[in-house]
């Protein structure tokens, strides 16, 4: 465990961030960003004016859907009317086809998707909206299996939790007619970060049927009540229905045979129950006592514990004097809990500070002190320094293939934190781009040697992207020439704006990368989409940029390099 603390330290070490702004920054970037902002609801209000002559039902709903949520808090009249048209297009695109129409057929599961989008775009704004949306589209002739359907409604919960939690204590309360699902941690999570009592009562109902899912030969049912426990009993420990779960669990161990130390324990239930032992003992110790030797704790930091989940949110969003105060909080998370907040202070780029918490937090191993010092200056280095000769070097001894991937790799490691140093690693790595495996892969690696020109705000980042543009033009063209042959690549006539296809997931990777290209150059971004040839393509360029400008770029996953 300790050689894996350890590790995980270090990876939270090698992530800082980029170096924060002065104040006097802060204030001008406030207002350049309010200029911005305009600019993109000005390109939105366009682009609503166009959908009207789009051929397509399909995409005026997937484009009508998207504006109407971005421009919703600037224009929340225009928002509702657009949300309102986009109803119809749905309701039409779901309707029965009477003509054996192959081409409206193909396109319904399309539909259902937009429908469940839609729902969730509509809930941030107006719930009870969202849930008459749902009845009134709801398919007349497609099945919708109960589990996918319970998934939607779990995720429109979840997004009105704060807005509404009686309504999305009720949408959960439905789920609940199917039984349990892994889908209802999350939101019980959700619900009681907004309201305590409706948690307590969603716990108290799921507790109740606890006995009718046969827990003790469904493991699928187990593992959800375990980790309901364990999810819970931070903040909803003392709850009746957490006391009656603990209960419940004591006597199917004891029935299973788990207090017997002789026991074979053929199904490894005895085992997985081990890790709620505390919790059960302090319900009714007496009765848990000839359980006790099968207590254990869960397998940190690889194994899922409610105790990271508060610290990974608290790190997101929270201050290091927030981290700080959840320290005593989580006694035997305490090494973790430290390297939240060095970490945070690494992304501000306050190493002094960073040094100064190391050398005086107490350590499970004095020799962490030792290499989060050497972290810290690895961290700084990074940042003051230009590393570019040594990792080219190594390169240099690479094959060209494993050269272009180490060059990339590192230089979307570093990114922001050193522009001279990402710029000299991009540079090398777009003289191997065409070692690369061909076709799409280049492609690939081409776009995404231009978004990170564009973090570092390098001129490249633009030229780049007028030979991306000509080549997916080419490809746009040649495809439609096969529609119907190797994919379905239009829908009346238009380009059908979905991931399909290769050429379909070239356009949706750089759809998705749109916020670089707009928060580098919003001006010359826009300029540059009107290369597109297909309208329908550069208007939805167009609403990708305005929507990066306005959403701001996507928080990267805290343990995305674990992960990998």
């Amino acid at each position: 465990m300790k050689r894996h603390l350890r590790y995980l330290l270090l990876l939270l070490l090698a992530l800082a961030l980029v170096t924060v702004k002065t104040f006097s920054q802060q204030v001008d970037a406030k207002q350049t960003d309010e200029a911005l902002r305009q600019k993109a609801y000005k390109v939105l209000e366009s682009l609503a004016n166009e959908i009207g002559s789009l051929k397509s039902g399909e995409n005026r709903a997937r484009m009508g859907s998207n504006i109407a949520r971005s421009i919703w808090p600037h224009n929340e009249a225009r928002a509702r009317e657009m949300f309102a048209t986009v109803t119809k297009e749905i309701k039409a695109g779901l309707a029965k086809d009477e003509d054996s129409d192959f081409g409206r057929y193909r396109a319904r599961p399309k539909f259902v998707k937009m429908r469940e989008d839609t729902a969730l775009r509509i809930g941030m704004f107006d719930p009870e909206w969202a849930v008459k949306f749902l009845e009134e589209t709801t398919p007349t002739d497609i099945k919708i299996s109960d589990k996918k359907h319970d998934e939607l409604i779990l995720q429109l919960a979840m997004v009105v939790a704060g807005r509404n939690p009686d309504l999305a204590l009720k949408l959960g309360r439905e789920t609940l007619n199917h039984g349990v699902s892994e889908m209802q941690l999350p939101f019980i999570y959700e619900l009681n970060k907004k309201s305590r009592a409706d948690a307590s009562k969603f716990l108290t109902d799921m507790v109740k049927i606890a006995p009718h899912r046969d827990i003790r030969h469904a493991l699928e049912n187990e593992q959800i009540y375990l980790s309901l426990a364990r999810l819970v009993e931070p903040t909803m420990g003392t709850d009746p229905a957490f006391r009656d779960l603990m209960k419940y669990f004591t006597d199917l161990a004891l029935e299973a045979g788990c207090g017997n130390k002789n026991y074979r324990d053929s199904d490894g239930f005895c085992y997985r129950i081990g890790i709620l032992i505390p919790f059960m003992e302090r319900v009714d110790g007496k009765r848990v006592a000839p359980l006790r030797h099968l207590t254990r704790k869960g397998g940190f930091p690889y194994g899922w514990s409610p105790e990271l989940t508060q610290y990974a949110e608290v790190y997101q969003d929270g201050s290091v004097d927030d981290l700080l105060a959840m320290i005593p909080q989580f006694p035997e998370f305490r090494d973790a809990g430290q390297s939240f907040v060095i970490r945070k202070l690494l992304a501000v780029g306050d190493f002094e500070r960073a040094r100064k918490f190391a050398n005086e937090f107490t350590w499970t191993e004095p020799s962490l002190k030792e290499e989060l010092a050497k972290a810290i200056d690895a961290a700084q280095r990074v940042v003051n320094e230009d590393t570019s000769p040594e990792i080219l070097r190594i390169a240099a001894l690479s094959r060209e293939e494993d050269a272009f991937n180490l060059l990339f790799r590192k230089a979307t490691q570093i990114g922001a934190r050193n522009p001279q140093t990402t710029v000299k690693l991009l540079d090398a790595a777009s003289e191997l781009w065409s070692k690369v495996p061909p076709q799409r892969g280049q492609v690939q690696y081409q776009i995404g040697i231009a978004i990170r020109y564009c973090q570092v705000k390098s001129e490249r980042c633009f030229t780049m992207m007028e030979s991306i543009i000509r080549k997916l033009n080419e490809l746009v063209s040649a495809a439609a020439i096969l529609n119907d042959f190797d994919n379905y690549y239009l829908d009346n006539g238009e380009w059908n704006m979905t991931a399909e296809g290769g050429v379909g997931s070239l356009l949706t990777m750089l759809a998705q990368n749109a916020v670089y290209f707009a928060l580098c150059d919003f001006d010359r971004a826009l300029a540059l989409s009107t290369q597109f040839e297909r309208r329908e393509i550069r208007m939805m360029a167009q609403l990708k940029l305005a929507q990066g400008v306005l959403d701001g770029p996507p928080r990267k996953p805290l343990f995305a390099e674990i992960e990998q």
